[in-house]
């Protein structure tokens, strides 16, 4: 399994949960990585539901503990909790449910996408109406 990169704390990091720190994490917020997922998403969250996922999670991506610490402090710890919680789920969602690949870039030259360039109707897009009957809101003859 490989990190899964992020954005966060003002740059790109990555995060990875193995079975060993699903353990530790577990043992911390006294609940299994699922649960804490449904807490985060409940917003029935404890304070290290929110904090243990990104700790862990960097130091899983190759983060040393002591600079995770430090970031976790500067960015979970030291601003509004709540606007972590997007990252906690991000990180726990990525070892339970695995994330899709995202190529990165453009497409090489001469292989724009075909529908790209195609009309609405050849794509296969509902045409569009642009005059129809007016809009009831008008003036009735009642």
């Amino acid at each position: 399994m490989r990190p899964t990169d992020l954005t966060w704390a003002g740059g790109e990091h990555g995060f990875l949960l193995t079975i060993d720190l699903l353990r530790a994490l577990q043992e911390k917020c006294d609940a299994g990585p699922e649960w804490i997922h449904h807490r985060l998403s409940s917003g029935r969250w404890m304070v290290d539901d929110v904090i243990q996922p990104i700790r862990l999670g960097l130091e899983g991506g190759g983060l040393k503990k002591d600079e995770a610490r430090k970031l976790v402090a500067k960015f979970v710890e030291d601003r509004p909790i709540t606007e972590s919680v997007l990252t906690a789920k991000a990180v726990l969602a990525a070892v339970l449910y695995g994330v899709e690949d995202d190529p990165v870039g453009e497409s090489e030259a001469g292989e724009a996408d075909r529908n790209a360039t195609l009309s609405r109707e050849e794509s296969g897009a509902s045409p569009t109406f642009t005059d129809g009957p007016a809009s009831s809101a008008g003036t009735s003859d009642q």
